[in-house]
């Protein structure tokens, strides 16, 4: 069934059609469990019940789109205007590298209680990190005037410091993307790890020198005003901008959650581009011209497919 609301289109998911905020391009709360410093859970419990997620259709629908079968649901033909649509990129996209990041972390935390990582947990751990580097590539897509205007003014009013070293869900995984752990293993697997989290690493420098050229984040620019570490308080400001609840949550709610968002961000690809305002060609800095970084860019939709069938897989019991 598909509807109209105030000129708003509603579709029914089984149709194929844009089922994520309540328009198009708009935005949902993430729900995160406590971790770090954010091991503040919502009073009373996380308001309101997980929208549902058929598994299986949402992961036929990102192999169709992969393999440019039917590029978008009807809900993304709509002109969402410029805001709305690299807003909508930033938040969405944060929220599935959240997602990501308590993968790994699982997987890491898993792997510890064997020494090792297996086979298994390489391959997906590498699948995770490539699904990080499609994010980056996703969230950085906006020009740069449209970053300078919208973005990074609101990551201002929100703190003068605003910083990304505040993310609570990165700390189980930033030894592995410093080239530590399970990246610096032995075998093929763990060779091909360790290439994903130096393409990561190519990805992320190249993206801070296009949107922030000074080269100063707004944390290094408040550092002689102020030191802002990492603490409760910094935890929640950062999950509010990104509209991140911190309550129980179980590996179902954290998968659902997951392939809807990939869904969404699938469709927006296939019916905009990765670029759709244009990428700045030789103009952007070189790590983004790299032959690694092209291949991330061409395979985005295979990357989105691929983290949501890494997901959805039940993980093999320890041997």
């Amino acid at each position: 069934m598909t509807g109209v609301s105030d000129g708003v289109l509603i579709s029914d998911p089984r149709n194929g059609e844009w089922d994520f905020g309540d328009f198009a391009y708009g935005l949902e709360h993430l729900t995160m469990p406590p971790v770090g410093p954010a091991a503040v859970s919502a009073p009373g419990g996380v308001p309101g019940a997980l929208p549902p997620c058929d598994l299986d259709l949402v992961l036929f629908q990102l192999r169709l789109l992969a393999d440019g079968g039917p590029s978008a649901a009807p809900g993304t033909r709509v002109d969402p205007g410029d805001d709305q649509l690299f807003w909508f990129r930033w938040i969405t996209g944060h929220q599935i590298t959240f997602l990501i990041w308590h993968l790994m972390g699982k997987l890491l935390e898993r792997s510890a209680e064997r020494q090792t990582p297996d086979r298994e947990s390489l391959g997906r751990l590498e699948t995770y990190a490539y699904g990080y580097c499609a994010m980056l590539l996703y969230t950085g897509s906006c020009p740069l005037d449209l970053y300078q205007s919208l973005i990074r003014p609101r990551m201002h009013l929100q703190h003068r410091g605003f910083s990304g070293t505040w993310a609570s869900d990165f700390a189980p995984v930033r030894g592995l993307f410093r080239g530590r752990g399970a990246a610096r293993g032995h075998g093929p697997e763990a060779d091909r790890l360790a290439r994903a989290v130096e393409i990561h690493r190519t990805i992320h420098d190249g993206i801070a020198a296009r949107l922030v050229p000074e080269g100063r984040s707004l944390l290094q620019q408040t550092m002689k005003e102020t030191v802002v570490r990492p603490s409760e308080r910094t935890a929640i400001l950062y999950d509010n901008f990104f509209l991140t609840l911190r309550g129980p949550v179980d590996d179902d709610g954290i998968t659902g959650q997951l392939l809807r968002r990939l869904r969404a961000v699938a469709w927006d690809i296939a019916d905009r581009g990765l670029y759709p305002l244009g990428h700045g060609g030789d103009d952007r800095p070189e790590e983004l011209r790299s032959a690694e970084v092209a291949r991330c860019e061409n395979r985005i939709g295979h990357i989105l497919s691929e983290v949501g069938e890494a997901a959805a897989a039940p993980a093999k019991p320890l041997q």
